[in-house]
């Protein structure tokens, strides 16, 4: 088992000891404990008990422009932002512009998906005559846990979401 790997079950499952050292949690550096802490799926950080400060302490440094800590024994990618779910397959995400001309435009955290193999062509009366090609959209699902971060680990990488929300 490689060393990220053998932290992390060592943290969750015994709650103590990280190394062969007999070193405990609490030596451990910032950016480790956080590691460990979003790294652990079954429970999740939050229904670990030494986590939960530490996750706290994480998203308020965060929600104030903090970075993300590091650890020499783990690595963690940059902040992202995803404020929606993917659009169901077949379908596109866009956005309205807004404005005289409100066009549907893609836009990868656009709060629609449109299926846009279903073009229809709409036409308004008038002086202009003007037509725009439009879409069948449906809204998106919003996240509630829309910030997120990539931490590799020896099974690839898992992306880790939370909200600042709160903070």
């Amino acid at each position: 088992m490689k060393r990220p790997q053998w932290l992390a079950m060592a943290i969750i499952v015994t709650g103590g000891a990280l190394g062969p050292g007999g070193a405990g949690a609490q030596d451990a550096s910032f950016g480790c404990k956080v590691l460990l802490c979003a790294a652990a799926t079954a429970p999740s950080w939050s229904g670990i008990p030494y986590c939960v400060p530490v996750m706290q302490q994480l998203f308020r440094s965060l929600a104030r422009g903090g970075s993300w800590p590091t650890c020499p024994e783990g690595n963690a990618g940059r902040l992202g932002f995803e404020p929606y779910f993917p659009c169901p397959a077949g379908t596109t995400p866009m956005q309205r512009t807004g404005g005289d001309t409100d066009a549907l435009v893609p836009a990868p955290n656009g709060d629609l998906c449109a299926d846009t193999s279903k073009p229809r062509r709409d036409c308004h009366s008038g002086d202009d005559g003007s037509c725009e090609t439009t879409y069948p959209t449906t809204p998106r699902q919003a996240r509630t846990e829309p910030n997120y971060v990539d931490i590799s680990t020896a099974n690839g990488a898992q992306r880790f979401y939370f909200s600042l929300r709160g903070y």
